[in-house]
């Protein structure tokens, strides 16, 4: 995987104090994006125009917090703003996370707004569910 910086996002690795993005290009348009570590005000600065670029050139997007420490109310708002963006532009999509990042997500009620898996293979699943047709 290359490494990556700036405003060019592929496959590769994105890193920030506090926060790493590897991003994983799967079969039929697919995109798996690995979230690690904390996303406070910093980390949102640097996922905002990655998961942009990434809802311009996929077809189906999963989101891997699974490895996320610490969700902030940024956070929480840039979850919601791209669950927005992939319905204005038909993008399936779905975020896997585990304990740190859901407990925000029910406190605040967003599980009813937000696709919530607690692993990776179900929101996969659910992106590649049966009637959709993503190419390759």
């Amino acid at each position: 995987m290359e490494t990556v910086v700036g405003a060019r996002f592929g496959a590769g690795t994105i890193s920030a104090t506090g926060v790493e993005v590897v991003i994983e290009p799967r079969s039929a348009g697919l995109v798996v994006t690995h979230v690690l570590g904390e996303i406070d005000l910093l980390g949102v600065s640097l996922l905002r125009p990655c998961f942009e670029h990434q809802l311009r050139n996929v077809q189906a997007l999963v989101l891997d917090f699974t490895e996320t420490s610490y969700l902030s109310a940024a956070g929480l708002s840039l979850l919601l703003q791209t669950g927005v963006d992939a319905r204005t532009r038909n993008i399936p999509w779905a975020l896997a996370a585990a304990r740190p990042v859901l407990r925000p997500i029910e406190v605040t009620g967003l599980e009813r707004q937000l696709p919530v898996y607690r692993e990776v293979p179900p929101a996969v699943d659910a992106v590649l569910a049966p009637g959709r047709s993503l190419t390759a």
